[in-house]
């Protein structure tokens, strides 16, 4: 990044660079508010102060958020009474917060370090939204983007773990001082004649990233490149733009290949999936346990490739999580989480929503002379019924242990989870197999076979009609092997 030609212009003011990244990364919008992290810091320091000198040209409001990790006693008890008085000083509000860091490391597992950056992401999207915020500034610095290269290098990490830091995610975090090195942020502070506090612990041996910043980056500058930080920075950011590109492709790629999307169950044609390049299917499997909630950190490389594996067989499942799985059977890969029991009352005649299925029914009641030519070829989603036999309410609901019914032209009671069986219906996806009763009597495993105690004879004058519309019964093949 060039040095700023404003005239006059000290060379350690980092203002001018600043307001040129931010306005070449999309960063700000005038009259929007931001919430400031500030730890106390050189960097979250330099980043309010210079926030606070552009504020007036961007037409931005600020606020600074603090959030105490429940550590290092006196010396944080001194880091959140300083930020409360810096914001003071520039009459802006300033949102505190603490968290118990060592019992959320303890309970989810984490590493120190990773317990506390969920902490203060966490904080600081609730002071965002309890603001109204449109923004949050973080003060990562150019050498913290070359130290997490390396920290994802050693840890394994794709192209995109790779890109490091962003300079804009989700359009809601932000980092001003990307393209800035530690070094340069220090001579701003001595510039400013700026006032900050230091954590002991960013100097601790025992934290990776710590022997990284003080031991392995030194070295590689001292003995293979003296500009390492600026490689690293420039690799990272072309790296970025690549896994954009592949991220436009594999979006792409997952509406071509996925079948049906709903709330509970995701389903591939493997087919299609087995057309693109093993990049692009490990990207279109990330996609798909990101629709699920899970972030890059919660699945790992073998993970993904667990799941792959499965294309090669007839089938097979992988648990993902405790709630995620992914099934292959036959043509289809399923990625499900259990349904919950349902039961919804059926409108008669109406139009009944099904959310938790992402399906809707219709009914009404027709004469029979009015279906008689469709009766010959109802589809697997349409069904007819003699409106004298039915009796009570129409429910729908999922199935329950110990189902039976009378399927039409047999002579005999079946075991629904037979007939689920004998229309292959994949294992997964059973639970979200939609019963109609009336009465508690079943009179359509939807999509499969009707009763015959309901069925229209000879002798009907009147019938009810009703038309299952989406969930993954409507999908193409979704009765296929």
């Amino acid at each position: 990044m060039p040095r700023s030609t404003e005239p006059n212009s000290d060379p350690r003011d980092l203002l001018p660079r600043v307001r040129a990244y931010i306005a070449e990364q999309h960063m700000l919008v005038r009259a929007e508010s931001v919430v400031v992290g500030v730890s106390g810091g050189p960097d979250s320091v330099a980043l309010l102060d210079l926030l606070f000198r552009l504020r007036g040209e961007l037409q931005i409001a600020l606020c600074v958020a603090h959030l105490h990790h429940g550590l290092r006693g006196a010396d944080a008890e001194g880091d959140a009474a300083f930020v409360a008085d810096l914001a003071a000083a520039r009459g802006l509000p300033c949102h505190g917060g603490t968290a118990d860091v060592e019992a959320l490391a303890r309970r989810g597992k984490y590493a120190p370090e990773e317990a506390g950056r969920i902490a203060r992401h966490s904080f600081l999207e609730d002071t965002r939204r309890k603001t109204g915020s449109a923004r949050i500034a973080l003060g990562h610095t150019r050498s913290d983007q070359a130290e997490t290269l390396l920290l994802r290098l050693l840890r394994g990490a794709g192209r995109r773990g790779l890109g490091a830091i962003r300079p804009v995610r989700d359009q809601i975090w932000i980092r001003p001082l990307l393209q800035v090195s530690r070094s340069e942020i220090q001579a701003y502070i001595s510039f400013r004649r700026l006032e900050t506090r230091q954590d002991r612990t960013n100097t601790h041996p025992r934290f990776l990233r710590n022997r990284i910043r003080h031991d392995l980056l030194p070295r590689l500058a001292a003995e293979y490149t003296p500009g390492i930080e600026q490689v690293l920075a420039r690799t990272s950011e072309i790296l970025q733009c690549e896994d954009d590109l592949l991220n436009q492709q594999a979006e792409a790629a997952l509406q071509k290949v996925v079948q049906y999307r709903g709330k509970q169950k995701i389903i591939l044609d493997v087919r299609s999936v087995f057309g693109y390049h093993v990049s692009l299917q490990r990207r279109i499997v990330q996609k798909v346990l990101f629709c699920y909630g899970a972030g890059a950190d919660a699945f790992g490389f073998q993970t993904v490739q667990s799941i792959l594996k499965l294309l090669s067989h007839r089938s097979g499942a992988v648990q993902i999580s405790p709630e995620v799985s992914a099934h292959k059977s036959g043509h289809r890969l399923i990625f499900c989480r259990a349904t919950p029991p349902f039961h919804v009352r059926v409108r008669v005649p109406g139009h009944t929503e099904l959310p938790l299925l992402d399906a809707t029914v219709e009914t009404r009641v027709r004469s029979v002379e009015e279906v008689r030519d469709l009766l010959r070829d109802l589809g697997p989603c349409r069904a007819c019924f003699d409106t004298k036999a039915l009796q009570g309410e129409l429910v729908l609901r999922n199935r329950c242990p110990g189902d039976r019914f009378w399927p039409y032209g047999m002579s005999g009671t079946r075991k629904v989870s037979d007939v689920l069986i004998d229309g292959k219906v994949p294992e997964p996806l059973r639970d979200e197999a939609p019963l109609l009763l009336s009465n508690s009597t079943i009179l359509w495993v939807v999509g499969l076979r009707t009763a015959q105690s309901a069925a229209v004879t000879g002798q009907t004058v009147e019938v009810l009609e009703i038309v299952f519309r989406g969930g993954w019964l409507c999908t193409a093949e979704s009765s296929s092997g």
